[in-house]
């Protein structure tokens, strides 16, 4: 019988190392051959991946499973171990399992043990996530990971995990940012679904650094790519996806390029995209997070001053470059919602994944980092009320996912075209014409907002339901598709289009999709409580004459709101802008010049006793004319008389609330409770785009 260690006198892993390969002749020989390995590297995305041929690998690499089944004797129990190799038996806590760690005899890398489950068993993850990082911390030098049955595991009919030491594994030296998108997180993964029992489908990679303990689970699309075994003989498993790839073939080896990498563990791996949000942004940022208060104090692009409270009057002070935390849930202090907007104000809002603070630009950015779906989830439980019906749901999510994931495209693309990479976008026109606008992509430190500007998120604050969670799951990936060229929409909405939606030139650049096409709404003119609890949420709800709306101002009122508040768009007071917009004096009329399909005003021209000026596009008209935003550029202007003063009266009567452009929130809420279905409200909204699942 091979011969065990308890824990209780452990030896020293190289030490036990050692003495196995002095007495295991074969073992001491593939791992020579090892050494010997040839290496290559790879970027895939700025990553690095470390390709090796090591032609010892063909048995696991050529390995016959069959749905987690193989037609053979099980080698790892005890009666079929060869008679040299040992065992470090250890009792994981608090579960009680116990395993033997033992010297894998076909290694990936040095010092590459194998972790068995002393009975046999299933290769079932389940309720063993304890057990894990139990191990992980047992052994801080080294990386455990877990192949499912159907993802990767030459062993799959007996539990076993593995251990590498982590410094050979790429994944360990990525940047913090490069981990994220990956999909590595500081939580730890709950017990299996019911739906899949024994994390057949799965790869789970552990390790810790420091007090921290990193979680990586890869959710399987396929066993095996396309290319298995004939063109390649790769089967991806969790150090494929770590960036350590193994190949047992000469010509794999050399024809293995990125291109050809990407393809393979993208075919296998069922990967959810993170988004970098930025959630807030100020000379102080104030959270909690794991009992402890945190501040954050700006010094200068680059450096802040981290302030660590742990009560009782004791606190620590350091000063740092960047601060980042897995630690969830956390809580910001005073996050802004609604810039700038009517219903402007600030709450303290709680998110799950990771918060990373960057001082840049004169100020520190909070940017949280999570799933796409788990930001969905918030996303349509912040832009509406939670509680809703699934069709309005569904139809959201979908919108809401498009968007974003043609956000995170863009981000990773920039388009020079597109005026990206700038705060704001302006044109000075040859007819002297200011042209403004806001668009997603002047954000550079992060993906999106996480307010109106983008798309209103708010963490775990705004309360979901159940109906979201189905929304979500029940759509995940699915996305709208432009049939012209393949790619996601940039599938916008508003609360309220006034009647008819517009053109997406009419608002951002000079150009149009063909599925956003201007279309007649009946549906967003109603007064129905239901409906409108549907979409308003509770701040929301306090603005009732979304659809027909009007405004009065006096002359002197007017004309002192437009100067001041196109100056604060144009602060540079030796600008020829600047100036032009002081001498227009007292404001004589509006006239419209251009104006979209809805009705929205694209350029307005103002005449004062001191001159005249033309701007757009909408944003910015709405802007000037508010002490907060218009509701809409769809708006008429009367001008009367005041028999007491003497000033002209100056009447807007509008339409809508928002650009207008895609999807109309209300209009939607009420078709939805009117029969439809989020097929029919999408394909009314989104002329001719196709709803395609993308992961």
């Amino acid at each position: 019988m091979p011969e065990s260690v308890t824990y209780d006198n452990m030896i020293n892993l190289d030490q036990f190392f050692n003495q196995q390969l002095a007495v295991w002749p074969e073992a001491q020989q593939r791992y020579r051959d090892l050494s010997q390995a040839s290496h290559k590297t790879i970027m895939i995305g700025g990553r690095d991946y470390d390709v090796m041929f090591n032609p010892a690998r063909m048995k696991s690499a050529a390995a016959k499973v069959d749905n987690g089944k193989v037609a053979r004797p099980c080698f790892l129990c005890q009666d079929a171990l060869p008679k040299e190799q040992n065992r470090i038996e250890v009792k994981a806590i608090p579960s009680g399992n116990m395993y033997n760690i033992m010297v894998n005899p076909f290694p990936i890398t040095d010092h590459h043990f194998t972790i068995v489950a002393n009975q046999h068993t299933p290769q079932d993850f389940s309720g063993r996530h304890w057990d894990m990082a139990f191990l992980a911390d047992l052994m801080p030098d080294y990386l455990i990971f877990f192949n499912g049955a159907c993802s990767g595991a030459s062993a799959p009919d007996h539990m076993h995990f593995q251990a590498v030491p982590k410094h050979l594994v790429p994944l360990t030296h990525w940047s913090w940012q490069e981990q994220l998108d990956m999909g590595v997180t500081s939580v730890m993964p709950k017990t299996a679904p019911a739906d899949d029992p024994h994390y057949m489908n799965k790869n789970v990679v552990c390790w810790t650094d420091g007090q921290d303990c990193h979680w990586l689970v890869i959710d399987r699309k396929c066993h095996r790519p396309s290319q298995y075994p004939d063109t390649l003989l790769i089967s991806p498993a969790s150090l494929e996806f770590c960036g350590l790839v193994p190949m047992a073939r000469q010509d794999d080896f050399d024809r293995l390029d990125a291109t050809l990498l990407a393809d393979v563990l993208g075919q296998c791996r069922r990967q959810e995209p993170m988004i970098h949000v930025g959630v807030m942004e100020g000379q102080q940022i104030r959270f909690s997070a794991e009992e402890r208060t945190h501040a954050l104090n700006y010094l200068a692009d680059g450096r802040m001053l981290h302030v660590m409270d742990y009560g009782s009057n004791r606190a620590e002070k350091h000063e740092i470059e960047e601060y980042r935390t897995h630690s969830q849930p956390f809580t910001l202090e005073g996050v802004t919602i609604g810039k700038q907007f009517h219903w402007q104000q600030q709450e303290d809002q709680s998110f799950m994944g990771s918060l990373r603070v960057i001082a840049a630009e004169g100020q520190l950015h909070a940017i949280n980092t999570v799933p796409v779906e788990e930001y969905l989830k918030s996303v349509i439980s912040s832009e509406m009320s939670a509680m809703n019906n699934l069709e309005l749901l569904k139809t959201h999510a979908i919108i809401s996912r498009s968007w974003v994931m043609r956000q995170i495209a863009n981000s990773h693309q920039p388009d020079a075209s597109d005026a990206r990479h700038k705060s704001d976008n302006v044109i000075i026109k040859a007819d002297n014409a200011i042209v403004k606008f806001w668009d997603h992509s002047d954000h550079t430190l992060f993906d999106v907002c996480a307010d109106d500007h983008c798309q209103r998120y708010q963490g775990i604050t705004r309360q979901n339901s159940p109906l979201v969670n189905q929304a979500i799951d029940e759509t995940r990936g699915m996305v709208l598709i432009d049939p012209s060229d393949g790619s996601v929409c940039d599938a916008r909405f508003s609360k309220c289009c006034g009647g008819r939606s517009e053109l997406f030139s009419a608002c951002w650049q000079d150009r149009d999709y063909g599925y956003l096409q201007p279309v007649d709404d009946p549906w967003c003119d109603t007064s129905d409580e239901r409906v409108l609890r549907l979409v308003l949420n509770d701040y929301d709800q306090h603005t009732h004459d979304f659809h027909d709306w009007t405004v009065t101002y006096s002359q002197s009122q007017i004309s002192e709101l437009v100067c001041r508040r196109l100056l604060a768009e144009f602060p540079d007071p030796d600008s020829d802008v600047h100036r032009r917009i002081a001498a227009i004096g007292k404001i004589i009329s509006f006239e419209p010049l251009q104006r979209g399909p809805s009705g929205r005003i694209v350029t307005l021209r103002i005449t004062g006793e001191g001159g005249s000026i033309t701007i757009g596009k909408e944003l910015l008209i709405r802007k000037a004319l508010s002490e907060s935003h218009l509701y809409s550029s769809a708006f008429d202007v009367s001008v009367t008389d005041d028999a007491v003063t003497g000033e002209k009266v100056f009447t807007l009567t509008g339409k809508g609330w928002g650009h207008g452009v895609g999807l109309c929130q209300i209009g939607a809420a009420n078709m939805s409770q009117n029969g439809f279905d989020y097929q029919q409200i999408l394909a009314h909204y989104f002329t001719g785009a196709e709803i395609r699942k993308i992961y």
